[in-house]
């Protein structure tokens, strides 16, 4: 299904001054806080926290940088190949997120191997054929294996070898959505606390995940018809 926005929301995102009309998506992370002055008087300002850059390969074996993901709402998560339990539902499941957001560009799915020793480009590749991942639009990564485990951490996931698990490795089965700054985004739960991953395995997740990428959407289009709106003004 192609995503279309009415084209009475546009003239709203363009004219509804600086307020949201919309509930938007909590930040994850911890935040920094630094000292800013406006008109004479000091004031403290939040900055949310941002996922560090990163550099690997991609399935086409070419060089893949987050900052290719600048301006990109984009969906996160770990895996392997040979994976026999979690990696077959979680990777399908993200395939329907995939398939239907096929009609807006920004929108890029990245994938990182836990382990690379065995998914090499050629692996990626076929990977990629079949499980139906749109090329240029889900990026399946590779490289070194401690790098990968410590790009893992800055997502709060987890990947390790582990003996004692299927496969040989233990990883987070979640997805995490990230914002065209690179911010970690997510509903809040009952408490008011932000939720933080979805669960790759449940469809009930799955369901609350693309109902956040429309948020961060209206969101994103709110920002750039608002500065699109500035511009026109000086």
């Amino acid at each position: 299904m192609v995503l279309v926005l009415p084209s009475v929301l546009y003239f709203i995102f363009v004219y509804g001054a600086e307020g949201n009309f919309f509930q938007t998506l909590d930040y994850v992370g911890p935040k920094t806080y630094i000292e800013t002055e406006l008109d004479g008087e000091l004031q403290m300002d939040t900055i949310p926290y941002r996922i560090p850059e990163f550099e690997y390969t991609d399935q086409d074996g070419q060089v893949f940088s987050s900052k290719f993901l600048k301006g990109k709402i984009y969906v996160a998560n770990f895996f392997f190949t040979s994976c026999p339990v979690i990696c077959p539902a979680m990777n399908y499941n993200l395939k329907q997120v995939q398939d239907r957001f096929l009609g807006y560009d920004e929108i890029v799915f990245i994938s990182f191997t836990v382990d690379p020793d065995h998914d090499s480009v050629p692996v990626l590749k076929a990977y990629e054929s079949e499980i139906g991942a749109e090329n240029g639009r889900w990026f399946f990564l590779t490289g070194n294996k401690e790098d990968i485990y410590q790009t893992a951490s800055t997502f709060f996931l987890s990947a390790q070898v582990d003996e004692a698990a299927a496969g040989g490795f233990l990883h987070s089965e979640q997805l995490v959505l990230v914002d065209w700054e690179g911010r970690i985004r997510s509903r809040t739960d009952e408490q008011g606390n932000p939720i933080g991953v979805y669960t790759g395995t449940s469809a009930v997740e799955i369901g609350d995940l693309k109902d956040d990428i429309k948020v961060l959407i209206a969101e994103y289009e709110k920002k750039k018809s608002v500065d699109e709106y500035r511009a026109s003004k000086k």
